[in-house]
């Protein structure tokens, strides 16, 4: 590189000059020297002899650039010296010099692997222009946190049109699209969107181009655009694929472009640009994600201006689309779209924080002990000309050195360490568009974490080490090892330090573990085994209303039941019962006044019940006839009765669902309550159970999941199940084919886990380095120690008195740093509190485990030093001062 060429050049530039300059200092005081030995012998006095030598010589004195350079370069060697000298002390003690290295490496590693993914998943996810102006339209209701941010097509277009706040507006879906290549049908994550989507986000493609405005005009060519992973996947990655036609439901579109690879808006495999229009539902969408570009210097004062007429008109339009009381505003894109993951990251970083601290404080102690047997070596520097000053920068940059290593070392760690964290990632919890890798970013924050670590580890022991006494310091070395054991107490307080953070990890591990066994053993309320799961989405093309739907899935459930290995089988919508499915708000007639909270919905065939094993407790289930007729039957759970029938008799009773006679058309929207079955989970694992209503799958023909109850493994008939739906229509793709129990890991035990074994592993290491300190400061005190022990043994001590009087010198770290740690854990438990599942923050069970764990491994840490006086021998031990 052309700076690196110019700054070598200039560096021997100064060399040279440098030592041009030192040349010519050595020759004028080497005549300088001859003229006053001459004034001498001619009979001057050495004081006259030297002025008259200066008159002689006065203008042969350096100039002050040469000064100036010659004091740059002393600088330069003395900072040259300091780094050999640095090298050759650690060279000396390689023992010392791998400890320290190895802790600042383990720290290092997991500070650089955790920021790569804080910095990759939450600082910058999205490599969209300006993502900051980016923004979704908001309306919500002041007396509820839920809100919205999709909108039908001719809402879109309405506040398209009139809002003045946006430089450009865009619709975004994400939809089903049955890709028919001539084998088997394929469907893809598609992304139906406007014309103007790829300017608005700012973002060029990588090969080929983006819909232009010709694109926009009636009769105009279908295009495409396809998304960079399923270009590598399906085509190799090859630039012929532009021109290519795709069947893309039921409609031809010539592929015109490829976009890059972190391009992946609403994670599409292929990207369909249409033009809306008021009253249609173009490739079957009803409903889009509303975006916008801000204009520049636009607030959110004037932005909710300038919306909320244009939502007030739309709500006397359609008044049961959007909540009584509302209000109007902005969400930032990354508030819209952000991580599942976002606070258990910064959590899991400010672990690796602690851990880093306790690996610096671990240095810091082993450089104080170090310190000890380098008081005769400073004390001799000292009397020889070093300064304060001089001494604290020979022991930074040795400390420098160290963490230079640790730094280099633990960057090369990190990278497999990050393997390790993003392979147990739970699925989808990281934006599609994130790039988690050590790169340049994430390496200078290593260097700049190596740089602030060798401040914070090398310089307490630089200035303990420099202000020691000269005198002094050559006494104490003189006498031996036992002199310098009041160092001991700075090493103790940094002992203290390192038990208090360590125990803070442990608590917050065993929380989370905690947490991990209360979510796994809870009962769900549903059978989870010998279950697969199939979604078959029909296409709107072919089958575009529920009558069409209902008559595919009717066919379908006989040819899947009548399977050998299959026991039963069901159609839901939604995932599954721990999924939470539709939600609307119902009315009771006849009930006390209406209740806005929502329900969650959800259609059924009749043997759901059984598929996954939910109770009856009352009434009857759905039946053949009901499913037949579409009856305006409903199902309810234990928690619908408990709100809405706390001291009557469901059974009988009628409940209105006026969103579906909206959606749906429906002439009457009361459903007839006829059972009530068990509560099952149906929000997740960690939240309360919602009152839930089922309904006849035949009312909307909506169902799209299948599920099979089987007689043997279930992924065994992934592909038997599969075909009966092949030959009903073979271009009706069929997708995620699982297991129910494989979805439960991945959905819901998968991210308290990796929360639990990240935390586990980050504990583990703090403990370990602050049991290595323990030792180490317990084990420096045994080796000074050894005279008073002697003198003890030889007076009568027994082996009992030596082990506890090392016992009690080491309770007097363990101890407080526990009282201490307590402290802190119960101050940052509230940080875990949003993580934790029926376990207090200051749960007893997991403090007092962890205390009894950090005595035992503390006092263990102790043994092998106080074994080790016990075996001193009087004789020896007193020889030995």
């Amino acid at each position: 590189m052309a700076w690196t060429r110019r700054f070598w050049l200039k560096l021997q530039s100064l060399f040279r000059r440098n030592r041009n300059a030192q040349q010519l200092n050595d020759e004028i005081q080497f005549h300088l020297d001859q003229q006053i030995a001459e004034n001498i012998s001619a009979g001057m006095n050495r004081e006259e002899a030297r002025h008259a030598a200066m008159r002689v010589f006065g203008n042969a004195t350096l100039t002050k650039e040469q000064a100036r350079d010659t004091w740059g370069w002393n600088q330069l060697e003395q900072i040259a010296q300091d780094f050999r000298y640095g090298l050759r002390s650690l060279r000396k003690g390689p023992g010392f010099s791998a400890v320290a290295i190895l802790s600042l490496a383990l720290g290092i590693m997991a500070t650089t692997a955790m920021y790569s993914v804080i910095y990759g998943v939450v600082l910058n996810p999205f490599p969209y222009r300006d993502v900051d102006s980016l923004m979704s339209v908001k309306v919500w209701s002041p007396d509820s946190s839920r809100f919205r941010l999709g909108y039908t097509v001719d809402q879109f277009l309405e506040i398209a049109e009139r809002n003045t706040i946006f430089q450009g507006t865009i619709a975004s879906t994400v939809s089903d699209v049955v890709w028919a290549s001539g084998g088997e049908p394929k469907r893809l994550r598609g992304n139906v969107c406007t014309m103007n989507t790829f300017d608005v986000m700012g973002v060029p493609p990588l090969i080929g181009r983006t819909p232009a405005k010709a694109d926009s005009a009636p009769g105009a060519p279908a295009v495409a655009v396809l998304g960079y992973k399923f270009w590598m996947q399906q085509f190799g990655g090859d630039p012929s694929v532009l021109g290519r036609s795709m069947r893309l439901n039921d409609t031809v579109r010539t592929v015109i472009g490829v976009m890059p690879p972190r391009f992946m808006w609403r994670g599409a495999d292929v990207y369909v640009p249409i033009v809306f229009h008021r009253g249609e539902f173009l490739e079957g969408v009803h409903y889009v994600h509303l975006l916008g570009r801000l204009k520049p210097g636009v607030t959110e004062a004037q932005a909710e201006t300038d919306l909320r007429p244009i939502i007030a008109d739309l709500k006397q339009r359609d008044p049961a689309a959007f909540p009584e009381k509302w209000r109007v505003g902005l969400l930032s894109f990354k508030e819209t779209f952000p991580s599942g993951l976002r606070e258990v990251l910064w959590i899991l970083f400010g672990a690796v924080g602690m851990l880093l601290l306790i690996a610096c404080a671990n240095v810091s102690n082993l450089l104080l002990s170090r310190a000890a047997t380098r008081q005769r070596e400073i004390a001799l520097r000292a009397s020889l000309g070093a300064t304060r000053g001089r001494l604290i920068r020979q022991l930074l940059t040795e400390s420098v050195l160290l963490s230079t290593f640790g730094g280099v070392l633990g960057a090369a760690l990190a990278f497999g360490a990050l393997r390790v964290i993003l392979a147990m990632v739970p699925p989808d919890s990281i934006p599609d568009e994130a790039k988690v890798a050590i790169d340049r970013p994430v390496l200078l924050f290593t260097l700049g974490i190596s740089f602030v670590t060798a401040l914070l580890f090398g310089l307490a022991p630089a200035l303990h080490a420099s202000r020691a006494q000269l005198i002094t310091a050559l006494k104490e070395s003189a006498r031996g090892p036992g002199a310098g054991f009041r160092r001991i107490s700075a090493s103790g307080g940094l002992v203290v330090v390192e038990v208090a953070m360590s125990l803070v990890l442990v608590v917050g591990a065993v929380l989370m573990m905690r947490t991990v066994m209360a979510i796994e053993n809870q009962s769900l309320g549903i059978r989870t085994d010998r279950l697969l799961t199939i979604r078959v989405p029909l296409s709107p093309q072919r089958y575009p209303d529920g009558p069409h739907r209902t008559t595919f899935f009717r066919e379908l459930l006989p040819r899947v039941e009548n399977l050998p290995g299959v026991a039963s089988a069901a159609l839901s919508t939604g995932m599954h019962p721990f999924f939470a499915g539709m939600e609307a708000p119902v009315e009771i007639p006849g009930g006390p006044q209406m209740d806005t909270r929502p329900v969650l919905l959800r259609e059924v065939s009749r043997d759901y019940m059984r598929v996954f094993g939910i109770a009856l407790m009352e009434g009857r289930l759905f039946s053949d006839a009901d499913m037949a007729a579409a009856s305006q039957w409903a199902i309810v759970n234990q928690s619908f009765v408990h709100r809405y029938f706390p001291s009557s008799a469901p059974l009988g009773r009628m409940v209105r669902i006026p969103r579906l006679r909206d959606e749906l058309h429906l002439a009457d929207d009361a459903f007839q309550i006829v059972g009530i079955v068990n509560d099952v989970m149906n929000r997740g694992l960690t939240r309360e159970i919602a009152p839930e209503l089922y309904l006849p799958y035949t009312i909307s023909g909506d169902a799209d999941f299948l599920v099979v109850l089987t007689n043997t493994d279930p992924a065994a008939l992934s592909k038997t199940v599969a075909a009966q739906v092949y030959a009903l229509d073979p271009d009706q793709p069929v997708t995620d084919v699982r297991t129910l129990s494989s979805r439960l890991n991945d959905w819901e035990y998968s991210g308290p886990r990796f929360s639990v074994v990240l935390l586990a592993v980050f504990a583990a290491l703090g403990l370990t380095l602050a049991v290595v300190g323990v030792y180490g400061v317990v084990s420096n005190a045994v080796a000074q120690r050894t005279h008073e022990i002697g003198v003890r043994k030889a007076l009568g001590a027994d082996s009992g008195d030596v082990l506890r009087l090392v016992f009690r010198f080491g309770a007097r770290f363990i101890l407080p740093g526990i009282a201490i740690g307590l402290a802190a854990s119960i101050a940052a438990a509230r940080v875990l509190r949003s993580q934790l599942w029926h376990v207090s923050p200051h749960d007893p069970v997991a403090l007092v485990s962890v205390v009894v764990l950090l005595l035992s491994v503390g006092f263990l840490a102790c043994w092998v030093p106080a074994r080790r006086a016990m075996r001193v021998d009087p004789i020896v031990a007193l020889r030995y001062e």
